[in-house]
């Protein structure tokens, strides 16, 4: 909405006015579907006397969150809106979320005072904080199981019994906890694991689930997940979809089916270009609407998609369409997850410039570690559902580009970030961003198993230990962390499969990420085997030939 701000973009002008005027920068880190940023924009900064302040003694910067991922990591004030106040060099005074109109008064005038007369103190807070962001060595501690299992202390220490889900209030869904959790009742055939991952499942479908339209809400503000904060974002129901499927395959419970189905309809029904290929990011939050029942929605104007594709959450529901598609025996699902794919290699990619974070018509933002690893990932599972050549090339060609744009041989690690000469603020910095490095080291041990080449392996197991005396202080998100040790101690489950197309589903249905999937049509030349069915190789011990789909989902259960 249009406010009595005058915003400006976050550009080498912006700060060059902060500069040359010398004012601090209010920066407004918002997004359309944030329901609090359009109610400060209705009010804060809608109000006449807070405009005049800001305009006059501030120069005011508007950034939305999705399109620009690597200003929100280093400005969030934990929580949207984040209304952060920057030095003309655009570092951080100070910061808070939500500030309504009387308290917005009062706060610009305390950061307008604290600017003019305390400009020294400023200086050296952030030289200070500049200081302790020196690199770190990689750790010399060992990877071991210990890690899995401190890991696993903290998913318990943090569960709530009650209603499912981790931690208390405001909760948010987990998905990579549950991925954890599903990989190692499978492991160890802790019944407790699973019994925790359904909980969790059946509260979140109880509270953050829209049982009209379908889809899932962002998060709940309450502990019972029953009072959501009503946006529907691409991710969050990407995550959910995968885990659902997955509780189906491995429970055979028609509930967790049904649910993933109509999560896969909410999403061609209302964040899918269904005729080119691509997901759209995300449904605005509208609380009223989402009271209405099926009859009165009919009558309203649905809430707003924004339609805006977004690389790394596209990856990430590519991933989930093809593993919910073969779990669910749904082809067009897996189809449409491929035409994306495509659709991202045409719109968003050349070899140079490696992946776009975003597309509207053009490509935007190149050199985000996060769209380059999420799509690579999601690329690895196009080629073991079509085993299409093409995207092998493809795989290596943006490993390739990854491993030399983002990657820390020297002391481990992936940074977040390609650093530009354009660069403003805190993005003159790059940052080893710990959820990512965990996804990297995911990914680049499934690379390890399909390609074999060893300087995959060296990057995730680098990275591993660049993390290794760190990774206790992120509590159960360690999930991914402890995935990747998993993958690393444990190595590759390879399955030849011999002209029976249909096992390679069952492959690509299973949690286990550890799987490598090799397919040969009988009459293949390089086809090693004589009787077609499932080869399945656990390091020197091969089993085979196995005929039963059944048999061979067991055998993938380690």
């Amino acid at each position: 909405m249009k406010t009595k701000v005058n915003w400006l973009e976050w550009n080498k002008e912006s700060f060059e006015k902060a500069k040359k005027e010398d004012k601090p920068i209010l920066l407004d880190l918002t997004a359309v579907w944030c329901h609090w940023c359009h109610v400060m924009d209705a009010t804060s900064y809608s109000n006449d006397e807070v405009a005049k302040i800001i305009n006059k003694e501030f120069v005011p910067v508007k950034v939305y969150i999705d399109k620009r991922p690597d200003i929100r990591e280093r400005y969030n004030m934990g929580g949207f809106p984040s209304t952060v106040f920057l030095t003309p060099d655009g570092h951080m005074i100070s910061g808070e979320t939500y500030v309504p109109p009387e308290r917005m008064r009062l706060l610009l005038e305390a950061i307008k005072s604290a600017y003019k007369n305390k400009k020294e103190e400023i200086k050296k807070k952030i030289e200070a904080i500049k200081l302790i962001k020196k690199e770190k060595k990689i750790s010399d501690d060992r990877l071991s199981e210990d890690i899995i299992k401190e890991v696993m202390l903290s998913v318990e220490d943090n569960f709530d019994s009650f209603y499912g889900g981790f931690g208390t209030q405001p909760k948010f869904p987990s998905p990579e906890v549950l991925d954890l959790l599903f990989i190692q009742y499978q492991k160890t055939k802790n019944k407790k694991f699973l019994e925790m991952s359904l909980k969790t499942l059946d509260g979140m479908h109880g509270g953050i689930h829209d049982k009209i339209d379908f889809g899932f809400f962002r998060y709940s503000v309450t502990r019972d997940w029953k009072m959501p904060h009503y946006e529907k974002m691409l991710d969050t129901n990407a995550g959910l979809l995968r885990n659902y499927a997955t509780a189906y395959n491995i429970t055979k419970d028609e509930k967790y089916k049904k649910i993933a189905i109509e999560t896969i309809n909410y999403t061609n029904n209302f964040l899918s270009n269904l005729k080119e290929g691509g997901f759209y990011g995300s449904q605005d939050a509208d609380e009223e609407f989402y009271h209405l029942s099926k009859e009165e929605r009919e009558k309203k104007k649905y809430p707003y998609v924004d339609k805006t594709i977004y690389v790394d959450w596209n990856s990430i529901m590519i991933s989930s369409y093809i593993k919910a598609g073969a779990i669910l025996d749904d082809d067009n699902a897996i189809n449409f997850a491929i035409k994306t794919a495509d659709y991202i290699l045409k719109n968003c990619y050349d070899k140079k410039s490696g992946l776009f974070h975003f597309f509207d018509g053009t490509a935007n933002i190149n050199g985000l570690l996060a769209d380059n690893i999420y799509f690579l990932n999601c690329l690895i599972d196009a080629y073991y559902i079509t085993q299409n050549r093409k995207y092998l090339e493809k795989i290596k060609e943006i490993a390739e580009f990854i491993l030399k744009n983002f990657y820390d041989d020297k002391n481990g690690g992936f940074f977040d970030r390609v650093l530009k000469e354009e660069d403003l603020g805190t993005l003159k910095f790059k940052d080893k961003q710990f959820l990512e490095n965990s996804f990297c080291s995911i990914v680049f041990l499934r690379l390890y198993y399909l390609i074999k080449e060893n300087p995959c392996k060296e990057a995730a197991e680098k990275t591993l230990l660049y993390f290794a005396d760190t990774y206790l202080n992120f509590g159960y998100f360690a999930a991914m962390y402890a995935i990747a040790v998993d993958m690393l101690l444990n190595g590759e489950i390879k399955v030849d499969i011999v002209n029976k197309k249909e096992m390679i589903h069952v492959c690509v249905s299973s949690i286990n990420p550890r799987i490598v999937i090799n397919y040969f049509d009988r009459s293949d030349k390089a086809n090693p085997y004589s009787v077609e069915g499932a080869y399945v190789c656990k390091g020197t011990l091969c089993k085979g030939p196995i005929k039963d789909n059944k048999k061979l989902e067991e055998e993938l259960m380690d």
